[in-house]
């Protein structure tokens, strides 16, 4: 569905040159959770922008279904996002003066009409549904997290990527939101997680560990445990 092909990716300030990513190769495919691992700088955040076409690699190749996507104009990679990316971020983004309802509307609204989710169906979903009158500052902050996830629902995306979706809430409440990602894969749809908790990696069905800009490991995972048959500590 979505492959990555011996992508690296440099950046240059004066004479100094970064290496973010060397020479990376994975696939991401649908009706699966994958965990992309590892510390602080260890390239997550720019392996996830070139996923979401928000970046371009250096070198190397990004494929969803049959196109390059690397190499199209930055309107058709504008379009990509809007029509096949939802993003699900640490910390929610919503737009303050808008209601729950509303926020989850604004992006249904970059697809057509016959790819939205009904509002109604995407904060039922998400337990939300007595919730959508109210504005994200009347939220907990879990609550403005399964928002944010209902929001990346509503256009029905191919690829749904969470930037450390739980880094700002507590471990109860994060387990929550981990089980509603969990929920969220299908044959239509591939969920990513980037993380720097090793736990998460025990509800994964493919798991992808990178340190200083290199993939590690690619390990696939025939059993993913459930959110409550972990040990969260």
């Amino acid at each position: 569905m979505l492959k990555l092909s011996h992508i690296s990716k440099t950046y240059q300030t004066g004479t100094e040159v970064t290496h973010a990513l060397n020479d990376v190769s994975f696939e991401i495919q649908p009706n699966q959770l994958t965990v992309i691992l590892g510390p602080s700088g260890s390239g997550k955040s720019t392996m996830l922008n070139i996923l979401s076409g928000m970046d371009r690699p250096t070198t190397g190749s990004v494929t969803y279904d049959v196109k390059v996507i690397n190499t199209e104009s930055d309107q058709q990679l504008t379009e990509y996002r809007k029509k096949m990316v939802g993003f699900v971020f640490q910390f929610y983004n919503l737009i303050s003066n808008l209601m729950v309802a509303e926020n989850v509307a604004i992006t249904a609204q970059l697809v057509s009409k016959q790819y939205q989710q009904p509002i109604n169906d995407c904060l039922a979903q998400v337990g939300l549904q007595q919730r959508e009158q109210n504005f994200p500052d009347q939220l907990s902050g879990g609550e403005m997290q399964r928002v944010a996830i209902a929001r990346a629902l509503a256009k029905h995306p191919r690829v749904l990527l969470c930037d450390e979706p739980t880094g700002a809430l507590d471990t109860q409440t994060s387990q929550q939101v981990f089980k509603l990602l969990q929920a969220s894969k299908n044959p239509q749809t591939a969920v990513v997680i980037v993380t720097h908790n090793p736990l998460v990696a025990q509800i994964a069905d493919r798991v992808i560990r990178i340190r200083d800009g290199e993939v590690e490991k690619v390990s696939d995972n025939a059993n993913p445990l459930t959110v409550e048959e972990v040990d969260w500590g």
